[in-house]
């Protein structure tokens, strides 16, 4: 496996791919097919907030929502990133669909009840900070981040379950029903936020059609099941608070986007930021498979492991992502006219919003590579380093946002995450060079 992956690094990055299809049971064609569904998955998901661009437009309305759901956004990135990090290695150790059921379901009972108090605090907490009283809303909002985190658990088992394109599939067909929920429901605040749920339930119903290595097991308690419920329960928790320093920053761009004291600014940051995703969508597909790689090697043998060239890997992505990057920004205006030129966002508004998208595709190679960094850690289980980045991060993007705000206005928010993508991923560079090769 590692011989594989190294030869990968040495070629190109599509390689990377196809060079460890007999290890994890892919046919010739799988890592194109795997992109080509999460590039349709991930357009269709855009073309949500497209939608919902051109008919709500940059409000007040919006801007309401938006900040109302952005503590629960932290949640939903939280355990999301959490259950689908986690989930591929740990699955990778189950020894059978007895085991797996049973640590599906013990993962899946916690995410349930924790998940959902959690969101009911945040939703009540949230109101009050904002002083809204609107409980309706507060009921749709709190459903999000428990939808969403069972949607990552099942896509990360069947990731593990080298069903790639069912996961990425999932995005598509959430989706595919904000949009249709969009297009029926009248113009109201109610039908705004009830959007972002109608994808997250898509999403799950959607997902929870296909089978996976935990299906038609008889949830059988074991020591062995012990064993891997305890090592990843504890990596869990690690991965949970590295995933809410780092998720952090999305509220603290929204709090100082609320600071230009313009109608919209947050708004704007929501879409640019969505816009911004073009970049990864890219490039997950060859990822997801990579990462399941590195997470059997690891589970076999960490010296194998220790044999990865991931920083080869990691450049390589870079050099594509920023390539990709450059490419946007050159047609950036025309982007944002051809998708929202249509609607009821201005001319005027349009040149904010395509400044603010430029800024954030600075950093996008940087941030490609360090996700094979991510993955290469969470795949050996050795995630500490996460908590270490994300908390620099975090202190990063605040000092930088505070600054860069007053010199470049709302662009500075997106100039501020690009270079804390680039500190993070010589960061991962260096500890890659010093401790995990070592």
């Amino acid at each position: 496996m590692s011989q594989l992956l190294r030869r990968a690094a040495r070629g190109n990055c599509f390689s990377i791919g196809t060079a460890i299809l007999s290890n994890v049971s892919l046919s010739k064609f799988e890592p194109l097919l795997i992109t080509a569904v999460n590039i349709a998955a991930r357009a269709v998901h855009l073309v949500f907030f497209i939608a919902i661009g051109n008919k709500y437009g940059s409000t007040a309305l919006t801007d309401n929502v938006i900040a109302l759901l952005a503590p629960l956004v932290v949640l939903t990135s939280v355990a999301t990133g959490a259950a689908d990090t986690v989930a591929m290695p740990v699955f990778h150790r189950v020894k059978n669909k007895d085991e797996a059921a049973y640590v599906y379901r013990f993962f899946s009972k916690r995410i349930v009840v924790y998940i959902s108090l959690l969101s009911i605090v945040i939703c009540f907490a949230s109101s009050l900070v904002y002083k809204n009283n609107n409980y309706y809303l507060i009921f749709i909002l709190f459903l999000i981040p428990v939808l969403a985190s069972l949607s990552a658990l099942k896509a990360g088992v069947l990731n593990a379950s080298n069903r790639f394109q069912a996961a990425v599939s999932g995005t598509l067909s959430g989706a595919a029903a904000a949009i249709l929920f969009l297009l029926i429901t009248p113009i109201h605040i109610y039908s705004f936020a009830s959007s972002f749920l109608a994808f997250e339930a898509g999403k799950l119903a959607w997902l929870s059609f296909f089978k996976d290595i935990s299906s038609g097991g008889r949830s059988q308690r074991t020591d062995s099941s012990e064993k891997i419920i305890r090592w990843g329960y504890k990596n869990t928790k690690i991965q949970l608070l590295a995933s809410f320093i780092m998720a952090l920053i999305y509220p603290v761009d929204i709090w100082f986007a609320q600071t230009v004291k313009e109608v919209g600014a947050v708004t704007f940051v929501e879409y640019a930021n969505k816009l911004w995703n073009i970049v990864p969508l890219l490039f997950t597909g060859h990822i997801a498979v990579t990462y399941a790689a590195m997470s059997k090697t690891a589970s076999a043998s960490e010296e194998s492991f220790k044999k990865i060239n991931v920083h080869s890997i990691a450049v390589r992505y870079l050099v594509l992502g920023t390539i990709t990057g450059i490419l946007i920004i050159s047609t950036s205006d025309y982007l944002v006219s051809l998708l929202f030129g249509f609607g009821k966002i201005t001319a005027q508004q349009q040149t904010v919003l395509s400044g603010l998208l430029e800024s954030y595709l600075f950093g996008s190679g940087f941030y490609i590579g360090g996700l094979v960094y991510v993955r290469a850690l969470s795949a050996a289980g050795k995630i500490n380093i996460l908590l270490i980045i994300a908390t620099y991060s975090l202190c990063c993007n605040i000092v930088l946002d505070a600054i860069l705000i007053k010199i470049a206005g709302l662009i500075g928010i997106g100039f501020s995450t690009s270079i804390v993508y680039l500190s993070n991923f010589l960061l991962f560079t260096y500890w890659h060079k010093n401790m995990m090769i070592k």
